[in-house]
């Protein structure tokens, strides 16, 4: 868990610097055209995946290690894979003058549809390849990998537009290309598919409906769950252009940073929850332990980032992007606030889908869905930025919160809501100190540095004096995490 946390720390960090990069090399509008590309491809992962990524890592330990049965459904897996993906390559195809128009909101940018198509696929097969290592439990080469992949793309854009000082479009296509074929070999090195075809698709026949009914379900719940969480830039870019969505976009690449709490706790959680789920009535007290210690170091890590993103996130834009990336304060906290509540969804929904499987998943995000366009469609004309992250923090607050009380009656545990109030104590003492450190220092480079490490140790010795209950590192002890009592 350490070693997994620690790759993507770095890797996230990789990421966040293309920010400036991005914005200060390519114009408004070229910026929101990069962001776009990588939202549609990263709803559409999983779609054509047909989350077979999770699928794999509930059913290949059933297999109880029979190589030849888990080669035959992991191939019988890939197989849908590309047909699936074939499909959905000619519709794009045929339709990219009206595709371009939905994402970019201009047809005269179809040229990047068939770039578009390339990095899908390169994507299919990296995540595809990253659920075999995970439920091969080769986290740390699959953590190498992750890494490796955010140092590709971010040298690669460095080395087009500011080291040749290329145009965006040859950036674009020297990284989808160098992608392509640096994950076509990583997966022919992992996943030997000779191995595969010898193990033939028959072997795993007996396996395959019940994969199918596990799975599909997850497909439309995958389908409104991108349409919640990105339905926004759409409504921003054919109201107000593609110029608000760059904006928009730059603050999101901020707030995004608090996906790399519940995504790393998310990555390791569901393997550890299924083992125990196995035998449910045994592990009950086990699992609602586990629970409750995972959502509290989620909140000890989440709420004091929401509070520095309050009061420091627009110094942090102006310093990584340009003038042109006007955002206020309450924006970038409401988009902040909005993905923070999404992943507390993420992490408590796993009991809702073990218990009930994954035939609930489309009847909750429904509403949400629902909530969500009909709060874009009142509030994004006229109020843009603002009523875009308002109109995500009321559908996620309604997420989150529906899916707290479904946990609830499953599991029968208590939602630590005194524990917030602490955690929050913890992190509005972090946040004076912030405030007061920017006021004094100032908010250039080195000043938001010294108040970035500052108020971090303020709140690791608060977090580390304080309510052991409430405490991440009393919780976690820093790398035992999942691990579970002998």
């Amino acid at each position: 868990t350490f070693f997994f946390t620690t790759t993507m720390m770095a890797e996230r960090i990789v990421s966040f610097f293309l920010l400036p990069i991005l914005t200060k090399s390519l114009t408004i509008e070229e910026y929101a055209i990069w962001t776009q590309s990588i939202i549609i491809v990263g709803v559409l992962v999983p779609i054509v995946l047909l989350k077979f990524e999770t699928t794999i890592i509930k059913f290949l330990p059933l297999l109880n290690k029979n190589r030849k049965k888990q080669n035959s459904l992991i191939l019988f897996m890939i197989v849908l894979i590309l047909c699936f993906f074939s499909l959905i390559a000619v519709i794009i195809l045929l339709l990219d003058d009206q595709i371009a128009n939905f994402i970019f909101g201009d047809h005269r940018l179809s040229f990047y549809v068939p770039l578009l198509i390339v990095l899908l696929f390169s994507e299919v097969i990296f995540e595809f390849l990253i659920g075999v290592l995970r439920v091969a439990n080769k986290i740390k080469k699959l953590s190498i990998y992750l890494l490796m992949k955010g140092v590709w793309r971010a040298g690669v854009l460095i080395l087009v537009l500011i080291i040749i000082d290329g145009s965006y479009y040859l950036a674009l296509s020297s990284f989808v290309l160098f992608q392509l074929i640096i994950i076509l070999f990583l997966f022919f090195f992992e996943i030997n598919p000779v191995l595969l075809f010898k193990s033939g698709l028959k072997t795993s026949k007996p396996y395959w409906s019940k994969v199918i009914k596990f799975s599909l379900p997850l497909v439309p719940y995958i389908v409104l769950l991108g349409i919640n969480n990105f339905v926004d830039r759409f409504f921003i870019i054919h109201f107000h252009g593609l110029k608000l969505l760059g904006i928009y976009a730059a603050g999101f690449s901020l707030a995004v940073i608090v996906t790399f709490i519940h995504s790393t706790i998310s990555f390791m959680l569901f393997p550890e929850l299924s083992k125990l789920w196995v035998n449910k009535n045994k592990n009950k007290n086990k699992i609602k332990n586990l629970i409750q210690k995972v959502v509290i170091s989620y909140l000890a890590l989440s709420i004091p980032f929401l509070i520095f993103i309050l009061i420091a996130g627009v110094d942090f834009i102006s310093l990584l992007t340009t003038n042109q990336y006007n955002i206020t304060s309450i924006e970038i906290f409401l988009i902040t606030l909005n993905i923070a509540l999404f992943g507390l969804h993420q992490i408590i929904y796993y009991v809702v889908l073990l218990d009930r499987g994954s035939l609930s998943a489309p009847r909750i995000m429904t509403i949400v869905v629902f909530i969500n366009i009909v709060f874009n469609a009142l509030l994004i004309p006229n109020y843009g930025i603002f009523g875009a992250a308002l109109a995500g923090f009321l559908s996620n607050a309604y997420l989150a919160i529906y899916t707290i009380v479904l946990s609830k009656k499953i599991l029968k545990w208590n939602y630590p809501i005194l524990v917030n109030i602490k955690i929050l104590f913890r992190s509005l003492i972090m946040g004076i100190v912030i405030w007061q450190s920017i006021h004094w220092l100032g908010n250039d480079l080195l000043s938001l540095l010294v108040t970035l490490i500052f108020s971090g140790f303020t709140y690791i010795l608060l977090d580390f004096f304080g309510d052991k209950n409430s405490s991440f590192i009393s919780l976690t002890k820093l790398s035992i995490l999942y691990r579970r009592k002998s």
